[in-house]
């Protein structure tokens, strides 16, 4: 399936981020984040920066890999990482929006 990204891209916490949008590939069986690694494959081969984001388990029992999918914590599946998350839940030509999660009081 073709998607297109727009991802929250800021290069430090000082620097004004953005949205840039990015199109990729994707096989319905990928976990969101293999999906995220195979953007950031082609990034590199292209001289850009990777998409940097919290991967430390992939097996769902951390939550570091939290982030904010189309403005939804983790995602559409209620329950779910964001590893865990698989990209069977979204539709061929969809625009997915990914920003940083971010904890609110």
């Amino acid at each position: 399936m073709k998607l297109t990204l727009k991802i929250w891209r800021q290069e430090n916490a000082d620097a004004k981020g953005q949205f840039e949008s990015h199109e990729v590939i994707a096989d319905e069986h990928m976990s969101f984040l293999e999906m995220i690694d195979v953007l950031n494959e082609d990034l590199v081969s292209h001289k850009k920066a990777p998409v940097a984001f919290e991967h430390d388990c992939r097996e769902g029992i951390c939550g570091a890999c939290s982030m904010t999918i189309n403005g939804r914590p983790h995602g559409p599946q209620s329950g779910t990482t964001t590893c865990q998350l698989h990209m069977r839940h979204f539709k061929d030509g969809e625009t997915i929006t990914v920003e940083p999660f971010i904890a609110k009081s």
